[in-house]
């Protein structure tokens, strides 16, 4: 059966799928490219068999069907990135509104998450037609976008808020399939699609001039213990926020769950009636 596969055309994750093609022509690979939201609805209507997800749209869509993230390369951030920031009208004393031209996207989600908790700015995302800035903010208080932010902006890193905020990685993408419809061999040709140059990290530093000290960051390839527990505490987050609709947790390829009934009971019942006695 030939394997489809769906994957978010965004810059950010050029290194994360720089053979895709290459590699989706060797073994026969249905590849498509795609927005973000669109890789997730092909993914909800079973269109594809394997999609890099967000965790918002993971967190979705493990009530549709049995999710399984699959443990070959990931996408994180811990702290700088300059992969999306928050834009302040300048001079404001109050912020009651937000534009962004992308406000489906997980970003702006976490983006608007920030302002909540940790400046209790509360608004609601309005899309808007314009992509720049300056068109944004001469119609609304804020302005969320995919676009790096410098020394004369007002304006906050949306990765380096979350870290400082959380104390963990921002993951923003992982591989997903469905449990039992895992096609053969996946974690390793999924693995084929990064970059040869790409080595589990990749530091990201700017230095704006001699006044300011260095913003510093790394985006984060490997999936592992540590990963996991930064995406099951974001899958809290996202569900806290109503952004998922039922509390998920993260279910690995390949891992068969236990039943309840399984499961080992701490007091069974004659245990408790040995303890009654």
């Amino acid at each position: 059966m030939k394997i489809k596969i769906a994957i978010p055309d965004n810059p950010i994750y050029r290194e994360l799928f720089f053979n895709a093609e290459a590699v989706s022509k060797e073994f026969g690979i249905s590849l498509i490219r795609t927005n973000e939201r669109e890789v997730a609805k092909l993914f909800e209507n079973n269109r594809v068999d394997v999609a890099f997800l967000t965790p918002m749209d993971y967190g979705r869509g493990t009530k549709i069907s049995d999710y399984r993230i699959v443990p070959a390369n990931v996408y994180a951030v811990n702290g700088y990135s300059r992969i999306a920031s928050t834009f302040f009208k300048p001079g404001l004393k109050t912020i009651t509104s937000c534009g962004t031209p992308t406000s489906n996207d997980f970003i702006m989600s976490i983006g608007r998450i920030l302002l909540a908790e940790r400046y209790n700015i509360i608004v609601d995302l309005v899309e808007t037609k314009s992509d720049k800035k300056d068109e944004i903010l001469s119609e609304f208080d804020s302005a969320i976008l995919w676009k790096k932010n410098f020394v004369d902006d007002t304006a906050l890193d949306i990765t380096e808020d979350w870290f400082d905020t959380y104390a963990m990685p921002l993951v923003m993408g992982a591989w997903v399939t469905r449990h039992q419809e895992e096609p053969e061999d996946l974690t390793r040709i999924l693995r084929l699609f990064e970059s040869d140059s790409l080595h589990g990290t990749k530091k990201v530093t700017d230095k704006p001039n001699e006044e300011y000290d260095p913003r510093e960051g790394e985006i984060l390839y490997t999936w592992d213990d540590e990963m996991e527990k930064s995406y099951d505490a974001l899958l809290e987050i996202l569900f806290y926020h109503q952004l998922t609709n039922e509390m998920a947790t993260v279910k690995i390829m390949g891992d068969e769950l236990t039943s309840p009934t399984d499961d080992t009971i701490i007091f069974s019942p004659d245990k408790e009636e040995d303890e009654n006695q």
